[in-house]
């Protein structure tokens, strides 16, 4: 903790430590975990390669064989080998998994930020399980959600196995419901697409009381029309279907329908006039100023009804909210273009009236800049000419994405929940090019070296190894110290034998 707050910067004093680190790591207390794993997480940024290439093949042993040629080396340096992954690299992975069983949240979240940005793509579905464990915890399901939705959106297969885990409920507060809701979204393919327009049309998700998770939801549904093209159709049918609903539902699906519409133009003409029956019992901003650009964009599919929708909303003009007034004026520009009619010219130079003595200073600004545009006079001619070009100009199909997107910070972090840099945050590196020197974490191991130290009393004098006369002394003493002895045992003996007798003859007497 220390180290993080004082020089989180100083990447070299972790060098000689980092093994040490790695493995002292399961015996750490559980919050000490976190830090390290941060750490850890941000040092083998700097350290280590990317394992992400997509043509990598993982090679696990890093050692060279000891004959290899000198033409075997410079083939490798022409052509790329098998990534082999460095073997502290593999020590940081190898000692965090068992942590995934931890008890503690914020430690799992932690490996699991590791494995997201540290481990080879095929290695972090291991991380999955422990994430969706997680969510059984009312207090951490919303920051693990909120990771899970970053994964999705990148890696759609590791949560697929467990897609109903994401499935909404009713005691769930809106965040909670709006997050599953994008999870799903990312999970869909061609595969469980059914599965989950099921899901979202026919449960109680369209039908849901939350005005904000029912308009999530058909804006889900968009995104899935968007994504998989087998399915825009029925997304299309489903979405008019709801067009009778209450006013939340049918604005969100209104703006939906519109920007589907661009993607399908076999269907605009039936739809359009299906929005235009029910234009006058719409009464949200949105949806209504939605229709009349649906209206102005494909004026020359519908040329019956688009000026008449126009012929009301020049009585209500007036009334109408900001937002339905510039597309009201646009709407009249581009039938002035399209139809050649007198009632249609008239109905446009009402509404330009109206709008140039409007309140709002953006009306009446588009107000003038239509009437300079489409009006011919004589010194507006030379921009009169590109009027149709500019106004009726093919606009491209908008890209429904999701909203959801945090993947430029990291797992985990306050940044990330916040969706804002908060004070503090530090960025990962990008991965080195090329791995720096790895020596740099070994530790030379030093043996202590003995003193002598003086023993307290008497000191026994060891006896020489070293012998003072040669061999051949040595036995001539041997021998010589024998035959003296025996001469010795022998007069010896001679004397006692003597002192024997004397003693006999002294008893007689």
């Amino acid at each position: 903790m220390a180290f993080e707050e004082v020089c989180p910067d100083r990447i070299d004093l972790i060098h000689k430590n980092y093994r040490k680190l790695c493995n002292l790591l399961v015996d750490v207390e559980e919050w000490g975990q976190v830090v390290i794993i941060s750490m850890l997480t941000r040092y083998a940024r700097t350290q280590f390669t990317s394992p992400w290439k997509e043509d990598a093949m993982f090679d696990e042993t890093n050692e060279k064989a000891f004959y290899d040629s000198d033409s075997e080396e410079k083939k490798d340096q022409v052509k790329a080998g098998p990534y082999v992954m460095d073997p502290d690299h593999r020590l940081l992975l190898r000692n965090t998994k068992p942590l995934l069983q931890s008890r503690n949240t914020a430690v799992v979240m932690s490996v699991a930020q590791l494995y997201w940005h540290l481990a080879p793509k095929h290695e972090v579905n291991i991380v999955t399980k422990s994430l969706v464990r997680l969510l059984r915890s009312n207090e951490v399901q919303y920051i693990v959600l909120q990771n899970i939705a970053t994964m999705s959106i990148q890696r759609k297969g590791m949560f697929e196995p467990f897609m109903k885990s994401f499935y909404v409920r009713s005691t769930d507060s809106t965040h909670i419901k709006t997050l599953k809701l994008e999870i799903l979204t990312n999970l869909a393919n061609e595969a469980n697409i059914s599965i989950i327009l099921r899901e979202f049309q026919f449960q109680t998700y369209v039908k849901s009381q939350d005005k904000a998770f029912a308009a999530a939801t058909i804006q889900a549904i968009g995104r899935c029309a968007t994504n998989i093209s087998e399915v825009t159709d029925t997304c299309l049918n489903g979405l008019v279907l709801l067009l009778s609903n209450r006013d939340t539902v049918v604005a969100e699906s209104v703006v939906v329908i519109k920007k589907l519409l661009q993607t399908q133009p076999s269907q605009r003409s039936e739809i359009i006039k299906h929005m235009a029956k029910l234009f006058d019992s719409i009464t949200v901003p949105m949806a209504r100023a939605s229709i009349l650009w649906l209206m102005g964009e494909y004026c020359e599919r519908v040329p019956k009804i688009a000026p008449d929708v126009l012929r009301k909303m020049a009585k209500t003009f007036t009334a109408e909210e900001e937002i339905v007034k510039l597309q009201t004026v646009n709407l009249a520009a581009k039938l002035y273009l399209t139809n050649s009619k007198q009632q249609t010219k008239l109905l446009t130079q009402y509404i330009l009236n109206l709008g140039k003595y409007d309140q709002n200073y953006d009306i009446r600004d588009r107000t003038r800049f239509i009437r300079q545009l489409i009006v011919p006079s004589e010194q507006g001619g030379a921009l009169s000419k590109y009027a149709r070009r500019i106004l009726l100009a093919p606009k491209p199909a908008p890209v429904l994405e999701s909203a959801f997107k945090r993947d430029h910070y990291q797992l985990g972090s306050l940044s990330h929940s916040l969706n804002i840099k908060a004070i503090g945050y530090q960025e990962l590196s990008d991965w080195p090019a090329v791995a720096p020197d790895q020596s740099v974490r070994n530790v030379e191991v030093i043996e202590p070296v003995k003193e002598w130290v003086p023993l307290v009393g008497k000191v026994k004098k060891s006896k020489s190894d070293s012998k003072f006369y040669s061999d051949d002394e040595d036995d001539k003493e041997e021998e010589g110290s024998d035959s003296s002895g025996s001469e010795d045992s022998s007069s010896s003996s001679v004397e006692v034998k003597s002192k024997k007798e004397v003693s006999l003859l002294d008893l007689c007497d």
